[in-house]
């Protein structure tokens, strides 16, 4: 994954990198750098975007690359020999990768991409359950980053059964996320650029006299037709989206100013030139190493992930700590290091890292406080704390969750986890009506149905306990616990 954390977002990156290296290697104005660097980059590159598994990083590489191959299609046709490397570079890299690779069957991944289930029937069903919601707003749409607050609203009964988290971010296509969150004003216009710019690309580029910058100008096209394509099947992350807006700009400069002076004059004189070159060296090193720093704070949070993950969760706190030192702007990293501090303590029976624990929640909603899953995750963890007797955490547990619902008001294991503590409190009715809440939401809820069968047999309610179970078995027919439940009444 390099450094960009995830698997998707290093397949986006080589949709951008691995086209411009083909442009490069066909097209017929070489310059002096050595042959054996390009090849050499485009093996790497390739083997690279196959280890990711992404199926829309290799659908958008392909079409990129057949763009391109396009293009050339008059120079393949007189060196035919010019072909025969790359495909000797995809014949060894996908023999490498399918010798070596582990979690996946490069065969079956590549067939999967036409088979609708796993998490292919899962985007086709978030497709669905999102296209109601431009209706709702279809000139506006509903606001910047609200998909996880209004996809509640439409998702398919029974979506928990297809994904870990019940209430998805993004819509996992570009453009419908751009049409729910921006309106289809903003879809329009989106559309219109990229459509603009691909479409007047390939029609100068195919009239116009060879350049010197012409594999550059096809690159760039091709580069950006693929990382398009894969966005439709995934989402724009911060990590790659400035760059495919700086070679957008770059297209735009070759494309529509050629024939005009590219001659930038600095109005400085010869004397103070140096001076200034030395500020702009200093400046960009400055800048380097500021931005240096959140990858360090990266690395140590990593750290401590393994490290919990073998269950040495003292130095695994220390990571914690050091990453939330050097980025004191990160709330993920103090909520983490909430939830270690908890297991520590519950670990070693000592208050005082549940008190460090609830330190470091607390400052995770100050650096953010409209951030409803820092209000979340330290209910969480609270409520395992109220549970193991200490009736304190347990009324934290229930603030915390209401602050997270103001926040995001259709999170379901918020109110399932609210009636938990509330049970624990002997506060059956409020108990109750928070797992009536979580219900309205997703009626699919078993655990829901469970926790309300439960509650009802305390309160010796028979007849509502026993209903409320078969509910939730009918949902979920290998819930052995109310299976048990429903078995002895």
């Amino acid at each position: 994954m390099a450094t960009f954390g995830n698997a998707m977002f290093l397949g986006a990156y080589y949709t951008l990198i691995i086209p411009l290296i083909v442009s490069y290697l066909l097209w017929r104005d070489k310059d002096t750098v050595p042959r054996a660097l390009p090849y050499l980059a485009l093996l790497l590159s390739t083997i690279a975007l196959l280890v990711t598994f992404g199926r829309a990083a290799w659908l958008g590489t392909a079409a990129g690359v057949i763009l391109v191959g396009w293009f050339n299609w008059s120079t393949i046709k007189r060196s035919k020999y010019q072909i025969i490397p790359l495909v000797a570079i995809l014949l060894i890299a996908l023999v490498g990768v399918g010798v070596t690779g582990k979690t996946y069957s490069l065969p079956n991944r590549a067939v999967s991409i036409v088979k609708i289930e796993g998490s292919s029937l899962t985007r086709i069903q978030m497709w669905n359950a999102s296209l109601p919601l431009v209706a709702d707003t279809p000139l506006l749409g509903s606001g910047p980053d609200t998909f996880k607050y209004v996809f509640g609203k439409y998702k398919p009964q029974g979506w928990t059964q297809h994904a870990d988290d019940p209430l998805l971010d993004r819509a996992h296509n570009d453009a419908l996320q751009t049409a729910v969150t921006d309106g289809m004003i903003s879809l329009v216009a989106y559309l219109w650029i990229f459509i603009l710019l691909i479409g007047s690309g390939i029609k100068r580029l195919r009239a116009a006299e060879p350049m010197r910058e012409g594999w550059l100008a096809v690159g760039l096209l091709g580069a950006l037709l693929a990382y398009w394509i894969q966005l439709q099947f995934n989402f724009s992350h911060f990590s790659i989206a400035p760059l495919f807006w700086i070679f957008l700009g770059i297209e735009s400069r070759l494309l529509f100013t050629r024939g005009q002076s590219r001659i930038v004059e600095t109005g400085l004189e010869e004397s103070k030139k140096p001076l200034a070159i030395g500020f702009i060296v200093l400046a960009c090193t400055y800048l380097a190493v500021l931005s240096s720093i959140p990858l360090v704070a990266d690395i140590h949070f990593a750290r401590g992930r393994d490290l919990e993950s073998i269950g040495k969760i003292s130095q695994a706190v220390s990571e914690y700590k050091t990453a939330s030192s050097l980025n004191v702007t990160e709330p993920l990293y103090k909520t983490t290091l909430g939830q270690a501090l908890f297991r520590f303590g519950k670990k070693t029976a000592k208050e005082e890292y549940l008190s460090l624990g609830t330190a470091a929640f607390e400052q995770a909603q100050q650096i953010n406080p409209i951030n409803e899953q820092a209000y979340f995750t330290a209910a969480a963890s609270y409520l395992v704390a109220g549970r193991a007797g200490k009736p304190v955490y347990l009324k934290k547990a229930i603030e915390n969750d209401r602050r997270g619902l103001a926040l995001n008001p259709v999170m379901v294991d918020a109110y399932i986890d609210m009636g938990v503590a509330y049970a624990y409190l002997n506060n059956y009715d409020d108990a109750i009506n928070a797992w009536n809440q979580a219900l309205a939401i997703e009626p699919g809820s078993d655990r829901a149905y469970y926790d309300l069968g439960w509650i009802y047999e305390r309160k010796g309610n028979r007849a509502q306990a026993k209903q409320a179970y078969e509910k939730a078995l009918r949902l979920n027919p290998r819930l052995r616990e109310a299976k048990a439940a429903y078995d002895r009444l």
